[in-house]
């Protein structure tokens, strides 16, 4: 149950992370999409304004009356689609002289038909088309007129007072940018389940590894643990049949010392051998610790004493330590592979098996 509740936490944790991510990340690209698409048609309107324009302008210049052009031009503009966007042209006194529909052929453009929009100023179109200069805006109708705002751009024809104007219904574009916004969402929402469901099976391999990890560890602890409390345990029973037993079991050879002898002052002291604790050494001093506690310092090296010692009872730990089995109170895993000794009385340093030596200490004990 709490793997399943990690889980739906985790999930949910990186669900709303994506989710927020990808709402801020939505909404610049469909911002900066929707920019982009009305400054090309911005750009398209121009473009087309002008090239147009230069296109009338030729044919002024070829010799061509006016009547023949804007007739040319009729022609080629007649009956086109003006939904989304169509070419008409005006003269400078707002009259219309060409349109798709052949019915607004004619019509005079006033101060109340539309205003015109560029950048921050705002003006009456006919204004626009009396100026007699190049100029891009939106163009906006009365609400009776049921015509929607446009995306117009004017281009002034040299050698004439035509202004030939590019139309982009707004409305047009609002729609194509719905459809896009549409788009983007459902691309949005797919995206984010695939990435979601990634993201929960990434997790679900990730967590399942950890696992499988962690409860390898907890088995090699629960194994080491294991050897540790029957090292102890063996431990314990060898403290008992030293106990109950006779010395002099272990005692039988002659190369075995069963007393040392050391100085305290001027005073000479045999210590028995089962009254020692531990041997260390110090300063390149080889002190001798007691049972009880006393410390007294020996002119033999660790070396000799190790061959000197009864070797069930006293054991090298390492260049430092020779430890009387008697005086080893625990067994501890220290690191990987090292075992520390806690022995009575206690001492500063630690006594430390080294890997090397494990196997060899572990037969010791069981002798």
């Amino acid at each position: 149950m709490k793997k399943i509740k990690l889980y739906t936490v985790t999930f949910l944790a990186v669900g709303i992370v994506i989710l927020l991510i990808s709402f801020f990340s939505f909404q610049y690209l469909y911002e900066s999409s929707r920019q982009e698409l009305f400054n090309s048609k911005l750009e398209a309107g121009k473009r087309e304004s002008r090239e147009i324009g230069k296109l009338l302008e030729l044919q002024l210049k070829s010799g061509l009356s006016k009547q023949r052009v804007i007739q040319n031009l009729q022609n080629s503009i007649v009956n086109t689609d003006t939904q989304s966007g169509f070419i008409c042209m005006y003269n400078q006194k707002g009259i219309e002289l060409c349109h798709p529909n052949p019915a607004l052929v004619g019509q005079v453009i006033d101060k109340s038909n539309s205003d015109f929009i560029s950048g921050e100023v705002s003006s009456g179109f006919i204004d626009i088309l009396n100026s007699g200069k190049e100029n891009t805006g939106i163009r906006n109708f009365s609400k009776k007129s049921g015509r929607s705002s446009e995306i117009v751009s004017v281009f002034p024809v040299a050698g004439s007072d035509w202004m030939l104007a590019s139309h982009a219904n707004t409305k047009v574009i609002e729609q194509e940018i719905s459809d896009l916004y549409i788009r983007f969402l459902l691309i949005f929402l797919l995206a984010k389940l695939v990435i979601l469901g990634i993201s929960f099976l990434l997790i679900r391999m990730i967590y399942k590894k950890y696992e499988s990890y962690k409860e390898q560890q907890i088995n090699d602890l629960n194994d080491e643990v294991n050897a540790l409390t029957a090292m102890n345990t063996q431990l314990n029973l060898i403290h008992k049949l030293n106990a109950d037993k006779e010395v002099s079991d272990a005692e039988t050879s002659e190369n075995i010392k069963k007393r040392i002898i050391t100085y305290h002052k001027d005073e000479l002291i045999s210590l028995e051998a089962t009254e020692i604790a531990y041997f260390f050494l110090e300063n390149n001093i080889v002190y001798i610790r007691t049972h009880s506690g006393n410390q007294f310092s020996i002119n033999s090296s660790l070396d000799e004493l190790a061959k000197m010692l009864d070797q069930f009872k006293f054991y090298r730990a390492n260049r430092q330590y020779i430890v009387n089995i008697s005086a080893i109170s625990k067994i501890l895993v220290y690191g990987k592979n090292q075992l520390k000794i806690i022995v009575t009385p206690k001492n500063e340093d630690d006594i430390l098996i080294s890997k090397n030596k494990v196997a060899e200490f572990k037969k010791w004990l069981e002798n």
